[in-house]
Order: structure tokens, then sequence, then C-alpha cells
């Protein structure tokens, strides 16, 4: 696997919110492999919450590309955790701690010396049916309101394969910026919902009436 990084990726920083959909084994690879590249390049503490793949499954895909992962483990730059241990730490989801623990997480990254905190996840967790699931665009959305005032940056990892279609257009509504395949790509002016549009009553008026806006910011046709 080269070192060239996800075209866009590269600009990757704090205050960022993408999601990954991926269709292949070797997209999903691609990513977690430039996401910790580049995060030790710039001295940021990185956490990867592993569902589907275990930790040591993980730590084998790291190390083929050649990233040494017992050496980062070791001084605690990279944290691998499971989603039972991150999103459900007490066996049920709340969008609201789960904001709060990011928010600790952060501020101890930057004292512990580091730039900014990184995470990614493997959101396959929420189709196991835990309780607190259902909130889960709810979290993606409250993410929009934390991530832009953080040093923190996130990737929702998200295989196309075993998500159903429904709740993809939503992951595309919470989250301004996109990787699809190995490309990334800005999402601002195009799906994305605001959360305090997002999260009203009447969600799908909300949708209907931002997709107008961004419709109405671009040059008319002659």
């Amino acid at each position: 696997m080269n070192g060239a990084g996800l075209p866009n990726l590269i600009q990757l920083q704090a205050g960022d919110h993408y999601c990954g959909i991926y269709r292949t084994d070797e997209d999903y690879r691609s990513v977690l492999v430039d996401f910790v590249r580049q995060g030790v390049t710039r001295h940021e503490k990185l956490f990867y919450i592993v569902n589907l793949q275990s930790a040591s499954q993980l730590k084998e895909t790291l190390a083929t590309a050649g990233v040494d992962v017992e050496q980062l483990a070791a001084r605690g730059q990279l944290v691998i955790m499971t989603a039972k241990e991150a999103y459900l730490k007490e066996g049920l989801f709340d969008p609201d701690k789960m904001v709060t623990l990011l928010r600790e997480e952060t501020n101890k990254a930057l004292a512990e010396g580091y730039t900014a905190l990184g995470v990614t996840g493997d959101m396959t967790w929420a189709l196991a049916g835990e309780p607190g699931s259902e909130r889960l665009v709810e979290y993606e959305a409250k993410l929009n309101a934390f991530f832009p005032t953080s040093r923190c940056y996130g990737i929702c990892q998200y295989d196309h394969r075993r998500f159903d279609p429904e709740i993809l257009v939503d992951v595309l509504h919470t989250h301004p910026k996109v990787i699809c395949g190995q490309g990334a790509y800005d999402n601002a002016d195009m799906y994305y919902v605001p959360p305090e549009q997002f999260l009203k009553d009447d969600r799908q008026s909300a949708i209907l009436d931002q997709w107008l806006h961004n419709l109405a910011r671009r040059p008319a046709s002659p």
C-alpha cells in the first residue's frame, strides 16, 4: 500500500467531521492506514473504535502497511477500543454522553502535548439493536456542533454493504465531508443539513428547505 494518501484527506484537520462510506475492504483499509499515518506525522493522539474487526486484526492491517503499531500503543498515541467500551460504555448509547467523552478526551490529549485528537470508528455496532442505537443520526448531527469548536476531528465509517440506504442518506445529511471509495469530497453545499435544522421535529421539511437553500446559492441556468 503506497503512502500517497487519499485525495483531499491529507487536508483533514481539527474541526472536520467526515463519514467514510465504503464498498470494499480495500477502500476501508486505505482510509484507516491514512488516518493513522497522517495523525502520527502531525503528532496527534488517535482513537480507533473497532467493531467487526478485532483490535488484533486492526494491528495486523496497520503493521502490514508499515505502521509501528506496538510503539504507538505503548506510548499512548494510538488507543484502540471496542464499540462496547466507547459507544456503549454503560450498556446504553447516549449521544450527549458520547460527545462529552470526546470533549474530555480532546482536553486530555492536548494536556499530554498532542496537537489534536483524531477519532475514527466502525459504526456497524448500531445495527445490533443495542439500547439507544436508534439515536445514531441524532449523535451524528450533534457532532456538528462539537467538532468545529474543538481540537478534535472524526471519521465515522459506514459499510455500504451492511447499512440500509435510508440510514446512509441520513449519514450524508449529517456529515459536511464525505469519503466515498478512495476519494474525499466537500458535502457542505450538497446534502449536508446543519444540526439546528436536521434535529427539528419536521425533519423532512427542514431537509427540503436546506436543499433549496443550497440550490439557490448555485449559479442559475442561463
